[in-house]
């Protein structure tokens, strides 16, 4: 077998009762001579079960002694698409080889957070599914020593976009097809349109200028107050004595205490409550507010100056939210040093809002089944969070909200310190792939 960089050592992974596979991905690689084909059977468990994981470290294994740079794992169902080229192919092998990638993918189904690195090749945090994946010759041993698939947790992952690789069914295998066309496409739609959506989001915070926030300094923030509403409820003393603790002596927040809505369902009065801070907001004009739960507490990264910068930051990049601190995410893109573009979280103890969407959270519709958290991430485009985070939430054993919130203060505690954790891999990798400039 030729293991130069020309001819990639390749491994297709195909269960000898898939014939009908075998001969659509034989079609696929047909005149690719910078290929060199294997088949491999997939091991199987007692019930006759495929282990990926373990077909893949047997294919490491048996190729760890050769002098190959790399090989290629491909699944029986990949197809290429229109965007591939061996040109691309190997720049991009090469560029990644350069950033000391673990694994290379030429496509995935669904994944986390990701931050493009050059014109062809995304960082990614995690991801689901790939049919064409390129490993890297320093993550051989690692794989070797894993006694689970750990491709979700190598820190040097990334993928090739447009996607070079698709997943695709023969005829009669899964899908039903009224045609006469030999094989079903089943692109990753989801994935492309997530791809499409960072691109934007990046390219709309890009196109603000924040010079102005940067002439200002401790000395333009001695006048500066943002009015700060506490919500709480008038039996929970316990709370209230803390959060007043919390602001003690801090004259950049003029307190309101809000007196909760009651509702039998905790979620619903939150929200009714929220509505009803913003009504207030309104009638006051505002055009910045704070709303805290009773729970919020300060973390040491907390200033004046930290706050109140962001604050500004965030308004002239016309950011609608700015939350403090969340105990779960699913997607960040870095904005600033210190600041995220999230997708979904979870966690409102401290949520700073803009103008601009109060309207919009008066006129979102809403049920018994609303939580503030969720609709909030779905309404929000516009939305960021502090890196590090100033804000977490105190454990007190019980929440007025839900079930399950701050009821095991380990779990809380571990949430949020998930989450910063998170973000920190996600600055981290911008600050090692994107910042240091080496492709």
């Amino acid at each position: 077998m030729n293991m130069t960089r020309q001819c990639i050592p390749t491994f297709i992974i195909n269960p000898k009762d898939r014939m009908d596979f075998k001969e659509n991905i034989l079609k696929e690689f047909n005149g690719k001579e910078e290929f060199a084909l294997n088949f491999v059977e997939p091991i199987t468990d007692e019930n006759k079960i495929s282990d990926l994981w373990k077909t893949i470290q047997q294919i490491v294994q048996n190729v760890i002694s050769t002098n190959a740079d790399y090989i290629l794992i491909c699944k029986d169902s990949h197809q290429f698409t229109a965007n591939y080229s061996t040109d691309n192919l190997l720049e991009c092998i090469r560029q990644a080889e350069k950033l000391g990638a673990d694994i290379l993918c030429g496509d995935v189904t669904s994944f986390g957070s990701a931050i493009r690195v050059s014109n062809n090749i995304f960082w990614v945090e995690n991801f689901s599914e790939s049919q064409f994946t390129i490993i890297f010759r320093p993550f051989f041993e690692d794989i070797l020593l894993a006694d689970k698939n750990i491709f979700s947790i190598a820190n040097g992952q990334f993928f090739i976009y447009p996607f070079i690789s698709n997943l695709t069914e023969p005829k009669g295998a899964g899908l039903k097809s009224d045609t006469n066309e030999t094989r079903v496409k089943r692109p990753s739609f989801n994935a492309s349109e997530q791809v499409e959506l960072i691109e934007r989001i990046s390219a709309f915070y890009k196109s603000f200028s924040i010079e102005n926030a940067d002439a200002l300094n401790e000395e333009n923030y001695d006048n500066v107050i943002i009015p700060t509403y506490i919500i709480n409820l008038p039996e929970r003393t316990e709370r209230l004595e803390h959060i007043k603790g919390q602001f003690a002596g801090k004259d950049e927040f003029n307190i309101q205490i809000i007196e909760a809505c009651k509702n039998p369902i905790g979620a619903v009065g939150l929200w009714e409550t929220v509505r009803k801070i913003i009504k207030l907001a309104i009638e006051n004009g505002d055009d910045v507010i704070i709303i805290c739960e009773d729970d919020h507490e300060f973390t040491s990264d907390y200033s004046r100056s930290f706050l109140l910068k962001n604050i500004m930051e965030a308004y002239l990049q016309q950011a609608e939210m700015l939350l403090g601190g969340i105990c779960g995410l699913i997607k960040a893109l870095p904005i600033t040093n210190n600041r995220a573009w999230i997708g979904y979280s979870h966690c409102t103890q401290f949520t700073i809002l803009y103008k601009p969407v109060f309207q919009k959270i008066l006129d979102e519709p809403y049920n018994n089944n609303v939580v503030a958290d969720i609709l909030l991430s779905k309404m929000v485009i516009n939305k960021m969070v502090f890196f590090p985070f100033i804000s977490v939430q105190k454990y007190f054993g019980y929440s007025d909200v839900s079930k399950g919130n701050n009821d095991d203060k380990e779990m809380l505690i571990r949430n949020f310190t998930r989450a910063n954790a998170q973000l920190k891999r996600i600055y981290e990798a911008k600050a090692a792939y994107v910042d240091s400039n080496l492709i």
